[in-house]
């Protein structure tokens, strides 16, 4: 009998707190141990890398997936890679795209997650633990103090999104493949059916990765704030 995955279940929630969990547990290591600090990064990258390649394999050798459609031009792979870079190399403009689009991306995987197989399956246990790992990577990065989001780099990775989302429709236009959903809305229920038919679905979702990036970018916005106010001579 095939399992199914249910929202807000036992193994749902135990998902959602491990991820902060571990995070912040190798995060203290880190900040404890700081000879642990490079060496936690490097695991988590080469832990990433080997991840998306074993998906990629897989896609290729067992799903029959073929070129162009096994490119890894989903938001999501560019997510995986960027996040892996960003351990490895600590650049900034990197690591920005990696919180910007992995943890609003996989995060939105993870809360509401629509898996194409059941549960007990190499690909359902691979989405969680891929998009987990990206976020439990990316918070290692903020709370082990390495490296986090400077004054305007939403904008940044919002006008660098629209840029790739060009580049990615060039390609689905030569191809004819449909990644980022840019030439066609996805079959299953999701936040694209809310956003009107093709093409002003892209702008809606668009506009609302705008205000995701923005919010995600004020607790820091609003640290920056309160440290210079504590430094401001009475």
């Amino acid at each position: 009998m095939q399992e199914e995955f249910h929202l807000i279940s036992p193994l749902h929630l135990a998902i959602l707190i491990a991820i902060p969990l571990l995070s912040a547990g190798l995060a203290s290591a880190a900040r404890r141990y700081p000879t642990s600090a490079g060496h936690i990064r490097v695991t988590l990258a080469v832990l990433l890398i080997a991840d998306g390649l074993t998906w990629h394999l897989y896609r290729y050798y067992i799903q029959g997936v073929r070129f162009p459609e096994i490119l890894p031009l989903e938001l999501c792979d560019a997510s995986f890679w960027l996040s892996a870079v960003a351990l490895l190399t600590l650049e900034e403009h990197t690591f920005h795209l990696a919180y910007y689009w992995g943890i609003a991306g996989s995060g939105m995987a993870i809360l509401t997650p629509y898996l194409h197989a059941p549960l007990r399956t190499f690909q359902s246990v691979q989405f969680f633990f891929g998009h987990s790992l990206l976020i439990v990577g990316v918070l290692y990065l903020i709370w082990s103090r390495q490296a986090r989001p400077r004054d305007r780099s939403w904008q940044f990775a919002f006008w660098t999104l629209n840029v790739y989302g060009l580049l990615v429709a060039a390609v689905d236009y030569m191809a004819g493949t449909n990644f980022m959903y840019l030439r066609q809305k996805p079959g299953s229920s999701s936040l694209f059916g809310l956003l009107g038919p093709w093409p002003w679905y892209i702008v809606g979702a668009d506009l609302v990765g705008l205000v995701i990036f923005r919010v995600m970018q004020i607790p820091f916005s609003s640290l920056e704030r309160a440290k210079s106010s504590s430094t401001d001579p009475a």
